[in-house]
C-alpha cells in the first residue's frame, strides 16, 4: 500500500511534525506537537462511575489471572553428564500498543493487550489511542491507563501512530514490538515496519469474523445475537452460521430478520451443510477469528477443530464473553491466518532463548558426531572448532 509506505517514510524523516499533518488530514484534528505525547500518571486520579469501575476491575482481574496461569516457564534439561540445556523466556524491553478509538472506543482492547504485556514482564509500554474525543480527561480511559501504570501515551491513530511507535520521535524512543488491532491501514503499517526490520508485530488483525456451528433450534436466539454482535464491528466484518439442521437455520434466519440492524453491519451468511464432517471442514478452511459451537453434537466437534483463533464451547459462551471478561486476549488472528498464527498472549511479549552449557565431562560422542556432520557439509573450521574442544576434555 503506497500511501502507508509514504506516511512511514515521512514519519521517519520528520517525526511529530509529520504526525501532526496526517492527524489534521485524516482525523480532522488540529493537535499541537506538544499535546501528542502525554503521561497518564501525571494527570489527576480518574474517578469513574462506580459501576463502570467495578466492571473494569473485574475484567482486569480475570484477564490477569488467566495470563499469570499461562505464562511460559523456563525449562532445564539435563541432556547428559556435563551437558545442560535450558530454554529461557525473557520479556521484551519496550512495547507499543495500538488501541482502536473510532466508531467504538475499545477500552477492552487496552486491557487485552496491556495486561498480558505486564504479566510477561514488559517494563515500558507506550499506548497509542486515536484522537477521537478527549481521551486525556475521559474518566474511563484515564482510569484504565492509570491502573495499568502507563506513563507514555500518544494521541495518534492510523499509520502515523504506527510510524511514531516504530521509528520513535523526540522524547519517545522506538519500541521493540507493536501489538493491538486496527483498521487495514494500521495492519499494513505494522506489516511494513516488520518487512523493513524496524520492529516486530504481534499478528495480522484485520476485519473481525465469527463462525458458529449450531445444531439445535433452541439456541437460535444466542446464535443470532452472536452473529449480529460480530457484524456490528464494521461493514467489512464477516459472520457465518453453519448447520446441518434445516430447522436451526430457519430459526436463526427468522430471528435475524426480526432485529433492527445498523447500516454499517457486516455480512452475515447462513450455510446449510449435509453433515458434521462438512461443518468441520468449513471451520478449518475458513480458520475464523472466533468459532462458536452450540448444541451437544456441535460441541462434540471440538477435538477436530484445528485453526480457529478462539473457540467458544456451549450456548453460554460467546465472543462477547471473550471480548471482555473471560480472560484470554481478544486480539486474535483473522483472514485465515489462524492456520499458522495464534492469538495474543504473554508469549507475544517474550523472547525464547536457548542456553547450551557444556563442561569438560560431556561425553566425547557429542564432539565426534559433530565433527562427522561438519565434514559431510564441508565446513572445515566447524570441524576444527569441535576438534579443539576434545583437547579440553578431562581438564579441570
Amino acid at each position: 500500500m503506497t500511501l502507508v509506505a509514504d506516511i512511514l517514510d515521512d514519519i521517519r524523516l520528520h517525526g511529530w511534525e509529520a504526525a501532526s499533518r496526517y492527524t489534521r488530514q485524516f482525523d480532522g484534528v488540529d493537535r499541537a506537537v506538544t499535546d501528542m505525547l502525554w503521561n497518564p500518571m501525571a494527570e489527576p486520579r480518574a474517578i469513574p462511575d462506580p459501576i463502570a469501575r467495578e466492571a473494569i476491575d473485574f475484567a482486569m482481574d480475570q484477564i490477569r489471572r488467566f495470563h499469570v496461569a499461562t505464562r511460559p516457564q523456563d525449562v532445564t534439561v539435563n541432556q547428559a553428564a556435563g551437558l545442560t540445556l535450558s530454554e529461557r523466556f525473557l520479556p521484551l524491553k519496550r512495547v507499543g500498543l495500538y488501541v482502536p478509538n473510532g466508531d467504538y472506543p475499545l477500552i477492552s482492547s487496552l486491557l487485552m493487550t496491556a495486561i498480558p504485556a505486564r504479566v510477561a514482564g514488559v517494563e515500558d509500554l507506550v499506548v497509542a489511542i486515536p484522537p477521537r474525543g478527549d481521551v486525556r480527561h475521559h474518566p474511563l480511559w484515564l482510569y484504565a491507563l492509570q491502573t495499568l501504570a502507563i506513563t507514555e501515551a500518544i494521541s495518534l491513530g492510523g499509520a502515523q501512530a504506527i510510524g511514531i511507535l516504530g521509528y520513535g520521535a523526540d522524547h519517545l524512543p522506538p519500541v521493540d514490538l507493536i501489538a493491538g488491532p486496527g483498521n487495514r491501514y494500521v495492519a499494513e503499517a505494522k506489516q511494513e515496519l516488520q518487512r523493513r526490520q524496524v520492529t516486530g508485530i504481534d499478528l495480522t488483525a484485520g476485519p473481525s469474523e465469527v463462525l458458529i456451528i449450531a445444531d439445535d433450534p433452541a439456541y437460535a436466539e444466542v446464535a443470532a445475537m452472536d452473529l449480529l454482535a460480530q457484524a456490528e464491528h464494521a461493514a467489512d466484518t464477516r459472520a457465518f452460521l453453519v448447520t446441518w439442521n434445516p430447522a436451526c437455520l430457519t430459526a436463526v434466519k427468522r430471528r435475524l430478520a426480526e432485529e433492527a440492524k445498523p447500516q454499517t453491519l457486516g455480512a452475515i451468511e447462513l450455510q446449510l451443510v449435509t453433515n458434521q464432517d462438512e461443518a468441520v471442514h468449513a471451520a478449518n478452511r475458513i480458520a475464523p477469528e472466533h468459532l462458536g459451537l452450540m448444541g451437544a453434537a456441535a460441541e462434540a466437534l471440538l477435538p477436530r477443530i484445528r485453526t480457529a483463533g478462539a473457540v467458544f464451547v456451549g450456548a453460554m459462551a460467546g465472543q462477547a464473553l471473550g471480548d471482555y471478561v473471560a480472560g484470554p486476549s481478544h486480539v486474535l488472528p483473522t483472514g485465515g491466518t489462524g492456520r499458522f498464527l495464534s492469538g495474543l498472549s504473554t508469549r507475544t511479549f517474550m523472547r525464547r532463548m536457548s542456553v547450551i552449557d557444556a563442561r569438560a565431562d560431556m561425553p566425547e560422542r557429542y564432539l565426534q558426531a559433530g565433527q562427522v556432520l561438519a565434514g559431510l557439509e564441508g565446513l572445515t573450521f566447524h570441524q576444527k572448532s569441535l576438534s579443539a574442544r576434545q583437547a579440553l576434555g578431562g581438564q579441570p
